[in-house]
C-alpha cells in the first residue's frame, strides 16, 4: 500500500470521527436537549421518546430562527 492512500484512509477515519462527535453534540445536545426540558416542563410526569423530543426540538429552534429573522428586519435601519 502507497503512504498516500495509508494517509488518506486515516485522514478520513478522523474526518468521519469529528464529524459523529459534532452531529452527536449538535443533535442529541442541542436539538432532543431542548425538546425533552420544554415537553417535561409542559408535562412534568411524562417521559418523552426520541422522536417528540426531536419534533419538539426542531419546532423550537425552527421558531427562534424565524423570530429572530422578524426581529432582525424589524429593527433593521431601512
Amino acid at each position: 500500500m502507497p503512504l498516500g492512500e495509508i494517509a488518506g484512509e486515516a485522514l478520513g477515519g478522523i474526518l468521519r470521527a469529528l464529524g459523529r462527535i459534532l452531529f452527536e453534540i449538535v443533535f442529541l445536545g442541542i436539538i432532543q436537549g431542548t425538546g425533552y426540558f420544554l415537553i417535561r416542563t409542559v408535562s412534568p410526569k411524562s417521559e418523552p421518546g426520541e422522536f417528540s423530543t426531536f419534533v419538539v426540538g426542531v419546532l423550537f429552534w425552527g421558531a427562534v430562527g424565524v423570530g429572530g429573522f422578524w426581529v432582525y428586519q424589524t429593527l433593521a435601519p431601512s
